[in-house]
């Protein structure tokens, strides 16, 4: 088996140490951890030059209407608030409840409660904006954390110490589902009689594979992936959006905004657009808070509007 192997036994104790590191890092007060991310987001711009191509890109296909001068500041401070997403991260292993309260704050989650309360299940809508980890833990603020099941959909990573790693961060308050996985896991959570609240990071590139909608997204037409709204339409369960702020350096505020309650009596692709609209309002507000690095305007060989 994989895990057995020789190699696999090598990056094992390999990368041992760094999770030593991890752990003391995740001890260290914010202050010193955001010194540290001054520090890392220099190397990653100007040293190692990480993705640079790639960020300047979308940033000046996304902002056509702002000077050079403006586009770089929003380029240099997307690495700052990379790095800023990486110590939090890092962070976020150590935080307890009361402190995770303090700084990922959320408004509107009686609708959640309601929505729960009277039986209707609920997909939510996330994006790769301000820190999507601590968004995990929305059910510190729902009455109905003890009685319904907070979940997440998540891709494996490739290599699998960091796989485990992000595995085990994401499910302190959530339960972690592979992609593959989902449908069949909510639908046995129904027929159990669990009420479930999934949240999809929907903003990802879809694969070459996958179905899609295309629809305007910041300043181009963009395919987003499909499998979101199809799923909530199968299902019909309720469906909500995460307009997150960030407040100050470490602290984001997120407001439950409703995109469809009866995901059923929509058009194909309607949910996904407005989706989109919301989005690109919230990157709009603070730009450099987007996850910029990834190209996902690499348009799939099928597309679906």
């Amino acid at each position: 088996m994989a895990a057995s192997s020789p190699l696999a036994r090598k990056m094992r104790w390999t990368l041992m140490p760094l999770g030593w590191a991890l752990r003391i890092l995740a001890l260290l007060p914010f202050p010193a951890l955001y010194l540290l991310a001054d520090i890392i987001a220099f190397i990653a711009r100007d040293v190692i030059r990480y993705r640079r191509r790639v960020v300047r890109a979308n940033i000046d296909a996304s902002f056509p209407g702002l000077s050079p001068r403006e586009r770089r500041r929003i380029f240099r401070r997307f690495y700052r608030h990379l790095a800023d997403y990486f110590v939090e991260t890092v962070k976020f292993s150590a935080m307890s409840p009361r402190e995770l309260r303090d700084r990922m704050r959320f408004s509107d989650t009686a609708l959640v409660d309601s929505l729960l309360s009277s039986g209707r299940d609920i997909v939510i809508y996330t994006s790769h904006f301000g820190n999507w980890e601590w968004i995990t833990s929305m059910g510190l603020w729902c009455a109905t954390a003890d009685s319904a099941r907070f979940s997440h959909v998540y891709r494996p990573l490739r290599q699998p110490w960091f796989d485990r790693w992000f595995l085990r961060l994401r499910s302190r308050y959530n339960v972690s589902i592979p992609m593959h996985e989902v449908f069949r896991r909510l639908l046995t959570w129904r027929r159990d009689g669990v009420r479930w609240i999934t949240g999809f990071l929907s903003d990802q590139k879809p694969s070459h594979a996958g179905a899609v909608y295309t629809v305007p997204f910041m300043e181009r037409d963009t395919p987003f992936i499909a499998g979101t709204e199809e799923l909530a339409r199968r299902l019909d369960a309720a469906v909500l959006y995460f307009d997150t702020s960030v407040i100050s350096r470490g602290r984001y505020s997120s407001v439950i905004r409703p995109l469809s309650l009866h995901p059923r009596d929509e058009q194909p692709g309607d949910i996904t657009r407005r989706y989109a609209a919301a989005l690109e309002e919230q990157i709009r507000r603070t730009p450099e808070a987007y996850l910029w690095s990834h190209n996902r305007w690499r348009l799939p060989k099928c597309n679906k509007t």
